[in-house]
C-alpha cells in the first residue's frame, strides 16, 4: 500500500547533471503533471508529444526563463503515467528555480531512480531492463554499453521468459499426470528431456556469467611480482598518473592500489599488489596474502620480473602460484639489465622499461589479446549483475534437484515442488515477484532524475 500511495504523488527532478550547460531538463511524472505545468507557463497543453514554446513564470508573475516543454499522456510515456519535460537554458540557478516552482505548485522531489521505479511498477519494463538503464548510464566501454543496450531491448529478458515458459510447460505436464493419471499419463522420459533442455541452457548461461559482469564492471588486471621489481612504476605508467608510491625500499606497497584504464576500447580495473616474498613482517605478510588472493581472482595477471636480477627463488614461488592463471611474463628494467630467460611456454615474454615506457605498447597489445576471449565470452551471457547470477544459480539448483528426483523415481508431486521453486526464482529475477527492500536496493543506485 505504501508503494501505491507514493505512486499517486506527482514527482519532479532535474534530469541533467549540475553545472553550466546549453540545456537543462526538468522532468515531472504523475496525474497532476499537465495541470502543474499549465499553471507555470500560463497556457494549455493541447496536444501530447508536441513540443511547445513559452515563458516559465514564478508565483509572482516574473519570467524565470524561455522554455520548450512537451507533455506525454499515460500510458505512452517512460513511466506509464502523465509526464512533462521542460527544456530550459542550462545552469544551476535556472533549473533550480523551475524545480522549486513545480514543487510549489504541488509536485514533490523525486527519490533516486523513482522515475524508472514507476516505469517498472507500471509494467513498462522488467527488473532486468531497469538494471540495464543504469548500466547504460554508467557504461565505461563499448562492450559494456552494447550489453546494456541489448538487455534494454529485451535480450536477456526474452531468454529468461523462454525458460520460464518451458518450466510452466513442464509443470503443466506434471500436474496433468498427477490429476488425470488414469486417463492421461505423460511419459517420465518426456518430462526428463524437457528438464534436461532447461538444465543445459542454464549451465551454459552460468558458465559465461562472470565474464558478462566483468564487461560491465571492467576486466580485472593484477600486477604481481617480488618486491622492488617496479610494479608501482608500471601502474603509474599505465594510468598516466602517480597513484602508487615509488621507492627503492622493498615492501613499500602493503595494500592493494587500484585504478581504471581503457585499452583499445576495453575497460580494465588494474591493481598494484604488495611484493611477494618470504618475510617475518606481520603487516607485510597480510599484504602478500591479499596480493595472492588478488592474483587468483584477476582475469589477467601481469607477472613482473626484474631483468637486473634474473629469475630468482621468489619468482619461482610466484610462478607456482599463478601458473594456471591467464598471465603475461613481463621483464622490467631492460634498460639496466639483461638477465632475461623465457618464462612463458608460448614465447609471450614482454621486455619493458616501466620508467621510460619502452615496450609499453607491446604490453598493452598483449593485455588486450589476453582479455579479448573473456570479452567475447561475456557477450554470450548478457548477464550483467550479481543479482541476476544469484537468482539463476538458485533456478539451476532447483532444476538439477528435479532431474535427480526424476532419475531416482521420486513421486511427481515432489518434483513439482522443485519446478515451482525454480519458477519463483525466475519471477524474482524478472520482477514479477518482488519486495520493497529489493526495489530500494536496485533503484537507490540511480540518479534522482532517472
Amino acid at each position: 500500500m505504501a508503494v501505491e500511495t507514493a505512486q499517486r504523488d506527482t514527482i519532479v527532478a532535474i534530469a541533467t547533471p549540475p553545472g553550466t550547460g546549453a540545456i537543462g531538463i526538468v522532468r515531472m511524472s504523475g496525474e497532476r503533471s499537465w495541470e502543474i505545468i499549465q499553471k507555470c507557463v500560463r497556457k494549455s497543453i493541447y496536444d501530447e508529444r508536441r513540443i511547445l514554446y513559452g515563458n516559465f513564470y514564478d508565483t509572482d508573475g516574473n519570467v524565470v526563463d524561455e522554455i520548450l516543454f512537451v507533455g506525454f499522456k499515460a500510458p505512452k510515456s517512460y513511466t506509464g503515467e502523465d509526464m512533462v519535460e521542460v527544456y530550459c537554458h542550462g545552469g544551476v540557478l535556472v533549473t533550480q528555480k523551475i524545480l522549486a516552482e513545480l514543487i510549489r505548485h504541488g509536485a514533490r522531489l523525486a527519490k533516486n531512480g523513482e522515475f524508472t521505479r514507476r516505469a517498472f511498477l507500471n509494467g513498462k519494463i522488467d527488473l532486468i531492463k531497469a538494471e540495464s538503464i543504469l548500466q547504460i548510464i554508467e557504461a565505461k566501454s563499448e562492450e559494456s554499453l552494447r550489453l546494456a543496450i541489448d538487455n534494454l531491448k529485451g535480450k536477456l529478458s526474452e531468454e529468461i521468459n523462454r525458460v520460464r515458459n518451458s518450466l510452466i510447460n513442464i509443470l503443466s505436464k506434471i500436474e496433468v499426470s498427477i490429476d488425470y493419471g488414469d486417463d492421461i499419463e505423460v511419459p517420465r522420459d518426456e518430462i526428463m528431456q524437457d528438464i534436461a533442455d532447461v538444465e543445459h541452457f542454464l549451465s551454459d548461461k552460468l558458465a559465461h556469467a562472470d565474464k558478462g559482469i566483468h564487461i560491465s564492471t571492467g576486466v580485472t588486471l593484477a600486477i604481481i611480482g617480488k618486491p622492488n621489481v617496479g610494479k608501482s612504476t608500471l601502474l603509474n605508467r599505465l594510468l598516466l598518473e602517480d597513484r602508487a608510491i615509488v621507492t627503492d625500499i622493498p615492501g613499500t606497497t602493503r595494500d592493494i592500489i587500484k585504478g581504471e584504464i581503457k585499452i583499445q576500447g576495453i575497460h580494465f580495473v588494474i591493481s598494484d599488489t604488495a611484493g611477494i616474498r618470504h618475510t617475518d613482517d606481520f603487516v607485510e605478510k597480510i599484504g602478500i596474502e591479499r596480493a595472492i588472493k588478488e592474483a587468483s581472482q584477476a582475469d589477467v595477471v601481469i607477472f613482473l620480473l626484474d631483468a637486473t636480477t634474473g629469475f630468482t627463488k621468489d619468482d619461482q614461488y610466484i610462478l607456482n602460484i599463478i601458473k594456471d592463471s591467464n598471465f603475461i611474463p613481463v621483464w622490467n628494467k631492460i634498460d639496466s639489465g639483461n638477465k632475461v630467460i623465457k618464462v612463458s611456454k608460448n614465447n609471450e615474454d614482454i621486455l619493458l622499461s616501466a620508467s621510460s615506457g619502452v615496450g609499453l605498447r607491446e604490453l598493452e597489445a598483449k593485455i588486450v589479446e589476453k582479455a579479448q576471449p573473456l570479452v567475447a565470452e561475456g557477450q554470450l551471457s548478457h548477464i550483467t549483475s550479481k543479482r541476476q547470477i544469484e537468482h539463476l544459480k538458485l533456478v539451476n539448483e532447483n532444476v538439477v534437484k528435479a532431474m535427480r528426483s526424476l532419475r531416482e523415481n521420486y513421486p511427481l508431486d515432489i518434483i513439482s515442488i522443485d519446478i515451482r521453486n525454480a519458477l519463483s526464482e525466475l519471477d524474482k529475477l524478472l520482477g514479477r515477484n518482488f519486495t520493497d527492500d529489493l526495489l530500494e536496493n536496485i533503484f537507490a543506485n540511480f540518479c534522482v532524475g532517472k
